[in-house]
């Protein structure tokens, strides 16, 4: 028998353990409450232990950089899916494993590679990413080295280089600098201070010896001009432009500004100086950029038709726009301009009022929706919302043949209208989408004349509408705007 101290002893532990049982309780109902423990873990018991053992939830796969270190969801909206892989596979990863910087690929693989390249990061699609990381990690050991064979077509290897520092800037931003091979940055660096510098072309004339800033004063100051396209800013200046704004970009992430390039400084004064005179407003908001600079040249010289007619004359239009093919990449140009300067800067903010006018333009002068005999979108010719001929008898095409009414409509599967960022515009790609495999008549009027210069079997015209090619860049933009909806 246990005597009274005993029992009293014993009762008195009973209690103890009981108290300590309830505050145990109360803490795992408060950590529970608080979200301290999450639920959501695979709770499972070891064969041979007596406390619970977590599982860390394995991530979804296939394109994990879409999930944070939680497992959550970053953007559900965009989310690259198995179609979307099937056509990366068998277009843009086979694309990227050529040279695509000699003179056959390089032009157009710097137009059909953008939007591919903006979805590898934004998409966070990390195959992808590296698919570019082993291409441009290729590049800029071949530019480097003596006897290379990259193209020396000073436009197109402009247009390549703007490929180029977008993956800069876009993988730097989206913190995977371990993609960026080690000398990007002293390449665009170099190419710039070259082709700034270099005697500057212009027709007419000698050259100017001291450069692009010499020619670009020149055509700023001087209204009165033998020909009225002496003074154009051409596609060689404004590739410049953004190229100095994306190394600009990066500069603002990597660099202390009292160590910025000033050469850089130098290019985006000039850019500034010709937006700003340049640019005309309408009163509905839209502009156009150098209205009637393009009148006189060969290129314009049959506009004024509506209809293509063997052997029909001449008919210029004084006050003809920029033509919409050559003015889709004024989204992303504008976009590195903007992104170039601090928020509450004027050039930022006056970038920024270019785009929403672009956008206008673009919506109530430019597109055409599908009609009942026509199921694709259509692109007007010219930025004004003028429908004539373009490029009548240029030497790609031929004698007697050009681009007739909505024949630069092709252009609008390449994506870069896309860069808007607008949820009308949205709507059109997402539509586009949907119209993939693309209608006969469709993929006839999108290729128009076509071209006879050679290219790259994947990015022939019509190949690149039906291979998967275009129905990818339409694909991916969908969804990047969908992250900006």
């Amino acid at each position: 028998m246990y005597g009274s101290i005993e029992i009293y002893k014993i009762g008195r532990w009973l209690f103890f353990l009981l108290k300590i049982f309830k505050v145990v309780n109360l803490l795992i109902l408060i950590l529970l409450i608080a979200g301290c423990i999450d639920e959501s873990q695979n709770i499972t018991l070891g064969e041979n232990s007596e406390k619970p053992v977590y599982t860390k939830k394995t991530l979804p796969t296939p394109n994990e950089g879409n999930y944070d270190s939680e497992g959550i969801i970053k953007n559900e909206l965009a989310i690259a899916d198995n179609k979307d892989h099937e056509l990366w596979n068998q277009t843009v990863k086979e694309y990227l494993q050529d040279d695509l910087w000699i003179d056959r690929d390089i032009y157009d693989s710097a137009h059909i590679l953008m939007t591919p390249l903006h979805a590898a990061f934004k998409l966070s699609e990390l195959d992808w990413q590296n698919d570019f990381a082993e291409h441009f990690k290729r590049f800029s050991n071949e530019i480097v080295s003596k006897n290379n064979n990259v193209s020396n077509n000073k436009l197109n290897r402009l247009q390549y280089l703007y490929l180029y520092s977008q993956f800069l800037v876009l993988a730097e931003s989206e913190e995977k600098q371990e993609l960026i091979p080690d000398n990007t940055k002293e390449i665009l660096l170099d190419e710039l201070e070259l082709h700034w510098k270099e005697p500057a072309w212009l027709w007419g004339r000698e050259p100017f010896s001291s450069g692009m800033a010499e020619r670009l004063n020149w055509k700023l100051n001087n209204k009165n001009v033998p020909k009225s396209y002496y003074r154009a800013i051409f596609d060689e200046e404004l590739f410049m432009f953004a190229i100095a704004a994306d190394v600009r970009s990066y500069e603002k992430l990597t660099t202390p500004e009292n160590l910025w390039s000033p050469l850089v400084t130098e290019i985006l004064s000039f850019s500034a100086k010709v937006f700003n005179k340049e640019v005309e407003f309408n009163e509905d908001g839209g502009w156009l950029f150098q209205p009637g600079v393009w009148s006189e040249h060969p290129d314009y010289a049959y506009v004024g038709h509506t209809e293509k007619i063997v052997g029909m004359k001449m008919m210029p239009r004084k006050n003809i726009s920029m033509d919409s093919s050559h003015s889709h990449r004024f989204p992303l140009w504008l976009s590195s301009l903007s992104n170039a300067y601090k928020e509450d800067s004027q050039e930022k903010e006056y970038y920024e009022k270019l785009l929403e006018g672009l956008k206008y333009q673009f919506l109530n002068k430019v597109i055409v929706n599908p009609t009942s005999d026509f199921s694709g979108y259509r692109i007007n010719n010219f930025m004004d919302g003028w429908n004539g001929i373009y490029r009548w008898g240029y030497s790609t095409q031929g004698e007697n043949n050009g681009y007739g009414p909505y024949e630069q409509s092709g252009t609008l599967i390449e994506g870069w209208w896309g860069f808007l960022e607008s949820p009308q515009v949205s709507s059109i790609f997402k539509d586009m989408s949907n119209l993939f495999p693309l209608e006969e008549n469709v993929v006839k009027l999108y290729v128009g004349p076509n071209t006879t210069r050679e290219r790259h079997p994947l990015a022939t015209w019509p190949n690149y509408f039906i291979n998967g090619f275009g129905e990818l860049n339409v694909r991916l933009m969908t969804k990047l705007m969908a992250n900006k909806d």
